[in-house]
């Protein structure tokens, strides 16, 4: 402690990474490995997704493209020469730490965790040429730690956002098996020395930073672009406040989908609990009570949520009446709900294009095709697939309904009814715990937004002004 008492901010940090990243190598490197080694191979793939963000590729092509645009128009304007600057300052600093960083990995020759024989293989291969070998540093850390390194520097009000963004995608690449951890620690000392070394370049040519007192601060053109972001973010955070429901919907969903992301199992869990000791699931259609749901509620909620519509339509345009006495808006909203929620939605691009194995068809309960988690675009089905539940999507048209015939104090028998079928449809097997939720909140979402369109439409929605073809006239029937 006393020695890191003597150093200067910048040398403090590259001494913590460096012992921290040495602790790692002596004691965890090899557990940890080990532990994500075992780890759903279906959770791996989503990280695997994120895992592509910190390809340097994604950087040096806009960084270069934009600086060189800009050098090709040749437009001075204060603003424009710093997103010049910033844009040649990223792309070297990323090209600084992965020069290193290649460097690097071809003279230490570290085999990467899929070389390790229970993780007990530990020495380093000397001059490699073999990507299996080239695990210390991380070349996507340093990427990623390098873009961010670069915008902390620049705008230092943010960072503690930034950090964790770094830090995300770097641990996807031990979740992966692609590194250790003393590999991520490496990547990201790497990308601090050479935005350091790159910052102060820029500085002793007084491009973006200044120095104060030895220390580096952005110049005040970099000053007014950081204004101008923070502007920007807080009238974006404000508009995503007035879309209340909508922002606490898509936290929802989202901390949702991470929890059946990282408990891959739950889904399987779930499932199991109504998976007989006979290879079977526990409720069939034989059942009484899963054909009165299923067999004579569902088109009693078809003839509610399609045919009267319908037919209110027709009457509105052909007699100029009302059905129920309910505007016609209300029965098009409805009627839209269905077509676009349940019909386009769910049933046409979610059920048929996502292709997950229903729970009757997977390995685990005695089905061929594998386990998948949910929002993963598979082939394990051709149509009318797990994921989304249609039934579900279909009974929680009963709020819509309900909105109509402003009877919203019914909700609770609505929910009710949501809940039932969506248990009933894990019981015989036909959809996960996942399926049901996501359905839900699909559906219930386009019902929302729906509803909030619809609200500036006019009541009769002029469909008394539509022309009715003559061979529909009433004059000719008779």
């Amino acid at each position: 402690m006393i020695f890191l008492n003597q150093l200067n901010p910048q040398e403090k940090r590259i001494s913590i990474l460096l012992l921290i990243g040495v602790l790692f190598f002596l004691l965890f490197d090899y557990s940890i490995a080990s532990f994500f080694d075992s780890v759903n191979n279906q959770t791996k793939s989503l990280f695997g997704t994120l895992t592509h963000f910190g390809d340097s590729l994604y950087f040096f092509v806009p960084t270069i493209l934009i600086w060189a645009f800009i050098k090709i128009i040749k437009y001075k304007n204060q603003i424009v020469d710093v997103v010049s600057d910033i844009s040649i300052f990223i792309f070297l600093n990323i090209l600084l730490s992965g020069i290193i960083t290649q460097i690097l990995k071809h003279i230490l020759g570290r085999p990467r965790p899929i070389l390790y024989n229970s993780f007990e293989l530990k020495s380093l291969d000397i001059i490699q040429f073999d990507s299996k070998w080239h695990s210390f540093p991380s070349g996507h850390t340093a990427t990623i730690f390098a873009f961010i390194f670069c915008m902390i520097f620049l705008f230092p009000k943010i960072k503690n956002i930034l950090i964790t963004i770094a830090i995300i995608i770097a641990s996807t690449r031990v979740i992966v098996g692609a590194h250790f951890i003393s590999d991520i620690f490496g990547g990201a000392l790497v990308a601090y020395l050479s935005s350091i070394f790159i910052s102060k370049k820029f500085a002793h040519k007084k491009m973006l930073f200044t120095f104060e007192n030895d220390k580096l601060f952005p110049n005040k053109n970099v000053e007014i672009i950081s204004s101008y972001i923070a502007n920007f973010y807080k009238n974006i955070f404000s508009l995503y406040l007035n879309f209340n429901f909508y922002f606490k919907t898509l936290t929802i969903t989202l901390l949702l989908s991470i929890i059946f992301f990282i408990f891959p199992s739950l889904d399987i869990t779930v499932s199991g609990l109504f998976f007989g000791q006979d290879g079977k699931f526990i409720a069939t259609e034989s059942d009484w009570f899963i054909y009165f749901i299923r067999k004579m509620l569902l088109p009693l909620m078809a003839l509610l949520v399609f045919f009267i519509p319908i037919a209110a339509i027709f009457k509105q345009i052909y007699f100029k009446e009302k059905i129920l006495n309910i505007a016609v808006r209300e029965w098009v909203y409805l009627f839209s709900c269905l077509i676009i929620g349940t019909g386009i939605v769910v049933n046409s691009i979610f059920k048929n294009l996502w292709g997950r194995a229903r729970p009757n068809d997977t390995i685990q309960f005695g089905g061929q095709e594998p386990f998948t988690i949910p929002w993963l675009n598979v082939d394990y089905c051709n149509t009318n697939c797990s994921f989304v539940s249609g039934d579900v999507s279909f009974f929680t048209l009963s709020l819509a309904l309900l909105i109509i015939f402003n009877k919203t104090s019914w909700n609770t028998f609505a929910y009710a009814s949501i809940l039932l079928i969506s248990l009933l449809r894990i019981m015989e097997g036909d959809h996960f715990l996942s399926d049901t939720i996501m359905s839900f909140i699909i559906t219930y979402v386009i019902i929302k937004g729906l509803s909030d369109i619809f609200k500036i439409f006019p009541e009769d929605l002029n469909l008394n002004q539509l022309k009715i073809p003559s061979w529909l006239s009433r004059k000719n029937s008779k």
